[in-house]
């Protein structure tokens, strides 16, 4: 590998052992991104491709019963005709989401599933979603049943799905062949994981208040995140980690309960921002801090106003509040989870090779 110093040298690093759980988790977080985009370019060639295919799909379609289906195991027993078809949009853009985050990660193990530039990755979805597990869920007649011109449709708008994907994914996992190195050897400029990182951990924050900061106090504690030696440092003890879970928890139940303060009043989002800030601050890179408690704490807020108009709007479309709350629950838990692992595997990998020797 190639490193650029700050003088204009250029030196010769031996490549360290590859730390495929960090490739893996970049790869899956670009796939997740390629295939939201891959799937909102899908629904526009569906919307000006329909005329000339016209297919006989099924009535109501398969993602609106997919979202119906979902609302009844959330316990309404009806949706109306306008959230049926905003949650048939929400199931085709999370399929979208999950799939390419799956195909991300393999792409980084397994490199020829993105032969002929996704279309592989496209027409393997139009055969395993829509011809086999759509069906046998019971969300479409069997393949047999639909004309040529429908199966044509589905597996074009497939291959655009795919072609998209993958233009997307390739782009946001380009390697350049040099690193800048600055005066301490570490890679200079902002990183996509820089902003995206803290963002997230702050969207989450958003949602609740404690969980960001009990996770990536859990990881700076045991795994670790760098902190020794800086303002954070209080966050490897075990004992802040043991009373910021407590606070999740009993946040957990609080937010259950009626007569609660709304998310959005002042002193909650104070609350929401201060969290976002020291998540942000506590999951970055050495020299980042200050960027990442910025764009943590604006995160926070962000994701306090979104997750509060989409919990009562689903609340509203499905009769209950409980299955809402516990699924963002959930959500907040295990995407900050992810994000601190992501941390602290990335801190890992950072000191190993600060560890390996430089050749000229």
């Amino acid at each position: 590998m190639l490193l650029e110093t700050s003088t204009g040298e250029t030196l010769t690093q031996p490549r360290p052992a590859v730390d495929t759980a960090v490739d893996v988790a970049d790869g899956a977080a670009a796939g997740a991104l390629a295939g939201l985009a891959g799937a909102a370019v899908m629904e526009v060639f569906q919307t000006y491709s329909a005329s000339l295919f016209q297919p006989s799909g099924s009535k109501p379609p398969a993602t609106e019963q997919a979202a119906l289906s979902a609302a009844r195991l959330a316990g309404s027993v009806h949706l109306r005709r306008a959230d049926r078809r905003v949650g048939g949009q929400a199931v085709h853009y999370v399929t979208g989401t999950l799939v390419g985050a799956a195909y991300g990660a393999l792409a980084e193990t397994a490199p020829g599933v993105t032969r002929w530039r996704g279309l592989a990755f496209g027409l393997a979805c139009a055969t395993l979603i829509d011809q086999i597990a759509v069906p046998l869920a019971g969300f479409a007649r069997q393949p047999l049943r639909y004309t040529l011109r429908t199966h044509l449709y589905g597996f074009a708008s497939h291959a655009v799905f795919g072609l998209v994907t993958e233009a997307v994914r390739k782009g946001l996992r380009r390697r350049p062949p040099i690193a800048v190195l600055d005066s301490r050897g570490e890679r200079s400029g902002v990183t996509i994981e820089d902003v995206s990182v803290p963002l997230f951990l702050g969207l989450a924050n958003g949602q609740r208040t404690f969980t960001p900061p009990a996770a990536v106090t859990v990881a700076a504690a045991s795994s670790g995140l760098g902190l020794e030696g800086t303002p954070l440092s209080f966050l490897t003890s075990k004992w802040t980690g043991a009373i910021m879970s407590a606070a999740a928890i009993g946040e957990y139940i609080a937010d259950k309960q009626p007569g609660i303060p709304a998310r959005i009043t002042p002193a909650a989002l104070a609350g929401r921002a201060m969290g976002g800030a020291l998540s942000g601050a506590a999951a970055a890179r050495p020299g980042r801090a200050l960027l990442a408690a910025g764009i943590g704490a604006a995160g926070a807020l962000a994701g306090a106003y979104i997750s509060y108009k989409a919990r009562a709007a689903l609340a509203r479309a499905i009769g209950r509040d409980a299955p809402v709350a516990f699924a963002e629950d959930a959500l907040s838990l295990l995407g900050s989870a992810a994000l601190a692992g992501y941390a602290a595997l990335r801190e890992n990998q950072r000191q190993s090779r600060q560890d390996l020797p430089l050749a000229a």
